[in-house]
């Protein structure tokens, strides 16, 4: 299963579930949309019903990708399973994703 994504400058939006099947096609737009913009990114997952342990690998990778070019990256607009993998991991605070994150 595939998903889609659109971009408007650094701000990325991700619609879809995001798993296994698609973590690599996942990383691999990351990483271009990542190259493609200079400063901070955005990556909106407001349209993301389910991430798995792989789709946040490809997002800690992107990270990691900005911070080393001195870059952040942040994410906005979680649903709820997203948040909770996300503060399950502790990663909501490393991406900066506040409590505006939460979507009803």
């Amino acid at each position: 299963m595939s998903f889609s994504y659109s971009a408007t400058g650094s701000h990325l939006i991700i619609a879809g579930r995001l798993d296994a099947q698609n973590a690599a096609e996942l990383r691999q737009t990351l990483r271009d949309h990542v190259a493609a913009n200079a400063g901070p990114v955005t990556v909106d997952l407001t349209d993301v019903p389910f991430m798995d342990s792989s789709a946040l690998a490809a997002l800690v990778a992107a990270l990691k990708d900005c911070r080393r070019q001195g870059r952040a990256l942040s994410l906005s607009g979680a649903s709820v399973p997203v948040r909770e993998l996300l503060s399950l991991t502790m990663l909501d605070r490393i991406f900066g994703l506040g409590a505006s994150g939460v979507r009803p």
